[in-house]
């Protein structure tokens, strides 16, 4: 799942045929008007970023000019999730373990530049980027920019921020991760930021500008952080926005649309995780993440039909951490979803937990591809029940392989997640991987085998930080509040056995990443 900057929700758009559903947001009414331009550094290859949607909606409904920036309008490509192998994609990947599991410090410090500058199309294009952000701020003229950003940006964070900083132009900068109170202290010190927006504030985003361009104090507004005169934090992190049907809908309208191999709409039905518990989930632990909270199913599909109106739009990629979280609202869209957007078509992420109803029957799944489900996701993370119970996954690999069964036999690709690596795994969990992959080669369509990331804030992190010694052969070795990234060492993916059954592994991976999508999934390829 994706991070998702500012808020995992927000929503309204400018069509007035359904100005009568929209919630009304806190502002002024005003006859001057305030010049905001929104950056997205978030930049995803294949549909819009939700967030500045929702930005840009709740802005332009308090009578705020809005202009938006993105690298893709400048022809800076937008990150592509898992691409399609090449022929030697399996070799690379093999070489890429070796070293990122290297007991070498300077092969691994090697190999983590080399990750970094291919990580993304913004990193690899700095100047580029930024060459394009200050024409538009010439043009556009803004009062305040507001940057919606990954932790993976700080560099062109700054230099946006040392722009504007000459210019004279206020700065805030929001992502999912600014509850993180070491994040917090580390970006808040950043020369021409003027505040961090650290939780949910999106409806009140009117009166903090307000507040900010009559010379005020911005970190009145709880939710907003700035630094004091010592450089000490202040300021009070936001709650969860709890009633979330008041969020309005988002607007796309920005967006360069002929960039986009298809027209495809983000949508989010709910905050947070109905689960909740996996160690290593960071996503929880962000901004949007605390919590789960759930729409109403009318509130969601009036927003899906207002998309299919305004933007001739029929395909979705719902970003919920999973989408079957609230059981009802999962039913109600299976139920609806055609007839608020004919010939709709989508994909979602899914939880095969061990509740009593999980909405994923082989009857729901056969009804969720008449909706126009076409492709599901969910965590498998190994196919060692011993570590993903470790994990606090809270599923069985008897259910995983009966929803991967059903969905396949429905006509649903299923894609699964798994990591590589987590506290206590061994060689013989790591064939278990290998053997569940050959034995569902057929019902599976995508595998994302990722090495462990431990993220600060995640209860792994906090577990490993105040529990030293308890978690055998492994390691925090340090801690970049920069990014929330973690370094650790596990000894045991050093062995000579362990890495043997990695290949075993990444081979069983590659077998089916290699294969052809089913052809209702293949508008989807790369999106999730």
């Amino acid at each position: 799942m994706e991070e998702q900057p500012w808020s995992a929700a927000g929503q309204l758009h400018k069509d007035v045929n359904a100005v009568e559903c929209q919630p009304e947001v806190q502002g002024r009414s005003t006859d001057s008007q305030t010049d905001v331009l929104l950056v997205d550094l978030n930049n995803f290859a294949r549909y819009p970023t939700l967030p500045i949607g929702y930005l840009a909606s709740i802005l332009r409904a308090s009578g705020m000019r809005v202009s938006v920036f993105a690298p893709l309008m400048v022809g800076v490509r937008g990150v592509m999730r898992e691409a399609r192998p090449h022929r030697f994609s399996l070799l690379a990947a093999k070489l890429n373990h070796l070293a990122a599991a290297s007991g070498s410090a300077l092969i691994r410090q090697w190999r983590n530049r080399l990750a970094a500058k291919r990580l993304s199309e913004v990193t690899a294009h700095e100047d580029h980027v930024l060459k394009g952000f200050q024409a538009e701020l010439e043009r556009a003229r803004p009062q305040v920019v507001m940057i919606s950003t990954y932790l993976m940006y700080r560099n062109v964070c700054e230099r946006i921020c040392a722009i504007c900083q000459k210019q004279g132009v206020a700065v805030i900068i929001g992502g999912p991760y600014f509850v993180q109170p070491e994040v917090i202290k580390d970006w808040i010190g950043i020369p021409g930021l003027t505040a961090l927006a650290a939780g949910e504030v999106e409806l009140q985003l009117p009166a903090i500008l307000e507040t900010l361009l009559a010379g005020g104090d911005v970190t009145v507004h709880r939710g907003m952080m700035a630094a004091g005169p010592q450089g000490e934090v202040r300021g009070e992190i936001a709650a969860p926005q709890k009633e979330i049907d008041e969020v309005p809908y988002p607007d796309f309208s920005d967006f360069p649309w002929e960039a986009y191999p298809n027209r495809i709409i983000p949508v989010i039905t709910g905050r947070g995780c109905g689960w909740g518990a996996c160690t290593f989930c960071s996503d929880v632990a962000s901004t949007a993440g605390r919590t789960y909270r759930s729409r109403s199913p009318d509130n969601v599909l009036n927003e899906i039909a207002s998309h299919y109106r305004q933007y001739g739009v029929s395909r979705f990629v719902f970003t919920d951490m999973k989408l079957n979280s609230n059981v009802a609202m999962w039913r109600s869209l299976i139920a609806n979803m055609q007839n608020v957007a004919p010939d709709a078509q989508w994909i979602a992420a899914v939880h095969v937990g061990n509740e009593a109803d999980t909405g994923l029957s082989a009857s729901d799944l056969r009804a969720a591809a008449a909706s126009g489900c076409v492709r599901l996701s969910t965590g498998l993370e190994s196919g060692s029940q011993r570590i993903i119970d470790l994990m606090k996954k809270g599923t069985r690999l008897d259910s995983i392989s009966a929803f991967l069964h059903n969905a396949s036999a429905a006509g649903i690709s299923c894609r699964c997640t798994m990591i590589l690596g987590y506290p206590g795994e061994t060689a013989a969990d790591v064939h278990a991987s290998a053997e569940f992959l050959e034995r569902h080669v057929e019902v599976i369509e995508r595998v994302s085998l990722n090495r462990l990331q431990v993220i600060a804030g995640s209860t792994l992190h906090r577990s490993a930080a105040h529990k030293s010694g308890r978690l055998a052969g492994f390691r925090i070795v340090s801690a970049d509040s920069q990014t929330a990234q973690v370094e650790y060492r596990y000894d045991e993916l050093e062995t000579s056995s362990h890495r043997k059954a990695v290949m075993r592994l990444l081979t069983a991976a590659h077998r089916i990443n290699s294969r052809e999508l089913s052809p209702r999934a293949r508008e989807f390829e790369g999106v999730m």
